[in-house]
């Protein structure tokens, strides 16, 4: 039986493919030289009285509240790049584009293109829903030549907890942090962001730029890019510019490898032999990093591993309950698991052929450390006859990163309710 598609959902998209959907072109310009490097995209229903940043978030709000999430996005993304290239922009010009990832399984490939730069901007607050899933479409994206950047990183902490594992070329800035008055708030984002941009080469978009006392926090953030009002209106007749002298993206630093393996298999390419633990000092070996996960702040992910255990003891749900608590993410896998194993803590299957039934331990990547600690356990007993594990402690950040990918292709999205209760 096929579901009927809600009303509204069909007169929204109805709305986009009839062309009831306006463009308009907002600058980016370089925070160093003043001079303009791109055009941020913004859209909304014809007829709104005022274009801007409020009536583009509306038109997405109602969108990631549709059924046909997707479809519209697809359709917005295709009436943009019709516009610019109608408005006779070059290809020289970088396009800033708001994007979900449920539309990324209609993106063309672009790679016969490497002179138009187009980079899609995922909300940083939408990652967490299905990890596994914009994962995937984060690196098909660019392997068809598309780059790829977060947006509304910032307001809240957690929202810098995915940037090392989407690792955007442009990480742009929630138009609040120019208002927060914290200054422990900001440091502790300055902290965050610029590991990120030392390791990769990216960039820093200033969104929101409204005076001459925004300019003094962007230049204290070390951003990169700027937009807002304060350099000129958007419009829908956007003036093209020069190609810059330099390009401050041409460093970036993409990685774009698939999300293969367990912990303990991306662990033995570190090369070197694992260490040789009874259960009692690897569980205080898991422990230890659990605890230190703990002090890690909100823009951390944590995930435990428990081969097929179906319990565990009170110290390991204590820990979890406040690691759940405190850090971006916490999620926990087990054969053993039927759900989730504490509220609020998420999972997804680990079925009967997954090696990782085999493993345990646990992988904390932040924004600017990580750790991990994979085991395996062997098929023979000790010497004393105790159940042994080959482990690896690590704290290679790619080494962490790759294996966070990992375990995370295994993690069940968020039902409807759960997303919109964490948004």
């Amino acid at each position: 039986m096929v579901e009927a598609v809600p009303e509204d959902d069909l007169a929204l998209e109805d709305l986009v493919r009839s062309g009831g959907i306006e463009t308009y072109f907002a600058p980016v310009v370089d925070a160093l030289t003043f001079h303009r490097v791109g055009h941020q995209i913004l859209q909304a229903p014809v007829g709104d009285p005022e274009l801007g940043r409020a009536e583009s978030d509306s038109l997405r709000s109602a969108m990631r509240a549709s059924s046909m999430i997707g479809d519209i996005d697809a359709s917005l993304r295709d009436t943009a790049l019709r516009t610019a290239e109608g408005t006779g922009l070059p290809k020289s010009n970088r396009l800033f584009l708001h994007a979900e990832a449920e539309s990324f399984a209609t993106l063309e490939d672009r790679t016969g293109e490497p002179d138009r730069s187009v980079i899609l901007q995922l909300d940083a607050n939408r990652v967490a829903n299905s990890p596994a899933s914009v994962l995937r479409s984060v690196r098909s994206a660019r392997s068809l030549g598309w780059g790829v950047g977060m947006s509304s990183v910032g307001a809240d902490l957690r929202s810098a907890s995915f940037v090392p594992l989407v690792n955007p070329s442009v990480v742009g800035l929630h138009p609040d942090v120019l208002r927060i008055d914290s200054d422990s708030h900001l440091a502790e984002l300055n902290r965050l962001l610029h590991a990120h941009i030392e390791r990769t080469g990216a960039v820093i978009l200033a969104d929101g730029v409204e005076s001459e006392d925004d300019l003094d926090r962007v230049r204290a953030l070390g951003a990169r890019f700027m937009s807002g009002p304060y350099f000129g209106e958007a419009t829908q007749e956007p003036h093209p510019f020069s190609e810059p002298n330099e390009d401050a993206l041409v460093s970036h630093y993409s990685r774009n490898l698939p999300a293969l393996g367990t912990p303990y298999s991306i662990s033995q390419g570190l090369r070197r032999e694992p260490l040789v633990m009874n259960r009692e000092m690897l569980i205080a070996q898991i422990a230890a990093l659990e605890e230190r996960a703990l002090a890690s702040g909100t823009a951390t992910i944590t995930l435990g591993v428990f081969g097929e255990d179906e319990t565990f003891s009170e110290p390991t749900r204590d820990r979890y309950e406040k690691i759940r608590d405190t850090v971006g993410l916490t999620a926990m896998f087990s054969g053993g698991f039927d759900g989730p194993p504490i509220p609020g803590v998420r999972t997804g299957l680990v079925d009967a052929s997954d090696p990782m039934r085999n493993e345990h331990g646990v992988v904390v990547v932040g924004p600017d450390w990580s750790g991990m600690v994979a085991a395996s356990k062997r098929n023979d007993p000790g010497s004393d006859g105790q159940t042994e594990y080959d482990v690896y402690i690590t704290t290679d950040r790619y080494t962490c990163v790759d294996a966070a990918r990992s375990v995370l292709t295994r993690v069940a999205p968020l039902n409807g309710a759960a997303a919109a209760q964490r948004a």
